[in-house]
This record gives structure tokens, C-alpha cells and sequence, in this order.
């Protein structure tokens, strides 16, 4: 594999078309509801994380499978278009590519309805030991713990990382902390980086506030952890003793799909930068925030120039080198 080790990220989670319902407000069952918009696209916690990474510098591969259809066709070329890697990505003969239904309430507040379709049967053919060893990131979206075969690709990916000295970064989700609780314990110490959001930390850790679930997750041997607290910023924190809270920029929120994708992927990147904690955060924060003032997911992320243009010059030069 030919290419620049310093700057190869791998993800590996769902890769989805998602479908976008602005409402005036969230549906009662049996209710009947215009939408005011109906916006379609790229998405998936896999295929978002990659882009994201690939808007700040990084070459992003995903990990992830699709269905012989058009929805998967589609997926991929958008993929493409975004600049992400897919020679990872397997195309199902028989079952269909994932899709999301997604709610948007004038807040900006999304919901989900999910059909995880062929992100199911990712199997660990593709998962090689070249592709971990040239990354430096393996960022993992918990919805691949779900369910085997996707959830053995995943377990197969972290061991192969683990033995390639490859950073692994864990994106939880509340079905994965609900239906997976135990593993994600058990894993917790291979863990470069943890991160979620408050729902899930509660799911987590069951009557903790944040300082002491922080405690208690740093202390199960996670590195680094983030927490992902929407208008209030993120809390985060290292196995070096650092806390810090960190308020994100004010921004006009219509969407927040895909907000917490491109938090923790910009997370890890800074992070593998070797940005201080402030510094990440008011990265990860800005990759949120930006990307909640645009509807839909893969589409909403922004782009390079829009996050540079925010950010210092010193962190520009940290993460964009001029020499690169």
C-alpha cells in the first residue's frame, strides 16, 4: 500500500443513505405530518467519520459493506466524490444497503430509525493487516458491535490494531451501550479514545456525573475520553491527570445529524497531532458545531477551508504543514 503512513486513518462502521423529514414537531404514532423538507444522502457512522477526518488532512478508508443495489451504488459514489478510500468496502449480493430515516425538529433535534441492512454481514475479508499497519487511526463506530458477522470484523480490526501499535478510537451509540454494555467494558483498557455523548454516558455508567464517570473510565485504562455535551461544548479528559470543559461557537442550529460523528473524528485527529486538550477540543467542538448549521450528514460536514479559516495559525500549521 503506497501511501503516507503519517496521515491514513481507517474507520470502520455503518455506511448508509440517509433519508432527512424536517417537521414542524416529532410525529404521534398515527399522526400525519408534512415535512417542510426532505433532504437525502451519504451517511453512516462509518462513512461519516472518514470524511470528516479526510476535511482536516487525513487519507480516510472505511470498513463497512453495502447491498448490489442502487442505494449502494450511490453510497459509494458519494464516498468517492468526499475523497474516502472504499477498496474496504464489500458489496452483499443479497441484502440491501443500510438506510436511515431521520426526523428533524425545528430545534435542529434529530431522531433515528434505522435499517442496518448489509452493514450486518461486513465480515473481517477486508480487515488486513496492511491496512491497520499503514494507519495510524482506527476509528470505530460502535454500531458495528451490534451484530455478527460486523461485530467480529470489528473485534478482528481492534486485535490487529493492538498488534500494529495502531491508535483505536471507540464512537459509542446507544443501541451498541444497551445491547453491548459488557463488551464495551471488557474493552475499555485497549482504548485510545473513548467518546459519547451525555445519553450514553448515563447508559454507561448509571449514576455518575461526568467528573466521576471520567474517573471511572480513565481509570479502566482509556486514555483519553470526550464528552460530548451539545450547546454546552464537550468534557474531556486524559490518563495525565488533564479535565477540561470547553464551550463550542455559537452557531444557528438546523440539523444536528452526523454533529457527533465529526466531533470524535476531529477529536482523534488533533489528538494524533499531539494538540493539548483545549486545542482539540475547540476543534472537535467546530467540526460539530459547522456541521449542524447544514442539513443532512456526509453533505453537512464542512469543508477544509471553512474549518482553517476558524482555526489558529499554529493549529493550521499543526495539522496542514505547509511541507505536507
Amino acid at each position: 500500500m503506497d501511501v503516507d503512513t503519517r496521515r491514513v486513518v481507517t474507520t470502520l462502521g455503518d455506511i448508509n443513505v440517509d433519508l432527512g423529514f424536517m417537521l414542524p414537531h416529532f410525529p404521534r404514532e398515527g399522526d400525519d405530518n408534512p415535512a417542510t423538507t426532505v433532504h437525502w444522502g451519504g451517511g453512516g457512522s462509518g462513512l461519516n467519520m472518514a470524511v470528516a477526518v479526510g476535511r482536516l488532512g487525513a487519507t480516510p478508508y472505511v470498513i463497512g459493506r453495502v447491498g448490489n443495489d442502487l442505494a449502494g451504488s450511490f453510497v459509494l459514489q458519494t464516498a468517492r466524490a468526499h475523497g474516502v478510500q472504499v477498496s474496504a468496502v464489500q458489496v452483499d449480493p443479497v441484502a440491501a444497503t443500510g438506510l436511515c430515516g431521520i426526523v428533524v425538529t425545528p430545534n435542529g433535534q434529530r431522531s433515528f430509525m434505522s435499517f442496518r441492512g448489509a452493514n450486518i454481514y461486513c465480515d473481517a475479508s477486508t480487515v488486513t493487516s496492511s491496512l491497520i499497519r499503514s494507519s495510524r487511526i482506527l476509528l470505530v463506530g460502535a454500531h458495528a458491535l451490534l451484530d455478527d458477522p460486523q461485530r467480529s470484523a470489528a473485534l478482528h480490526a481492534m486485535e490487529l490494531a493492538i498488534e500494529q501499535g495502531c491508535a483505536i478510537a471507540l464512537d459509542l451509540c446507544l443501541p451498541a451501550v444497551r445491547m453491548a454494555r459488557r463488551l464495551i467494558v471488557r474493552l475499555l483498557p485497549q482504548l485510545w479514545l473513548l467518546t459519547m455523548n451525555e445519553d450514553e454516558l448515563r447508559a454507561l455508567l448509571p449514576g455518575q456525573n461526568i467528573p466521576q464517570a471520567i474517573d471511572s473510565l480513565i481509570g479502566s485504562g482509556v486514555r483519553h475520553v470526550a464528552i460530548k455535551r451539545g450547546a454546552q461544548g464537550c468534557s474531556v479528559a486524559s490518563v495525565d491527570g488533564g479535565r477540561l470543559d470547553v464551550l463550542p461557537p455559537a452557531v444557528t442550529v438546523v440539523d444536528t445529524t452526523a454533529c457527533g460523528d465529526a466531533f470524535s473524528a476531529a477529536y482523534a485527529w488533533a489528538l494524533a497531532h499531539g494538540l493539548d486538550l483545549s486545542e482539540s477540543a475547540t476543534i472537535a467542538n467546530l467540526m460539530g458545531a459547522l456541521t449542524a448549521t447544514r442539513h443532512g450528514a456526509v453533505e453537512a460536514i464542512p469543508k477544509s477551508d471553512d474549518i482553517r479559516s476558524r482555526l489558529s495559525t499554529a493549529i493550521n500549521e499543526r495539522l496542514w504543514p505547509a511541507n505536507r
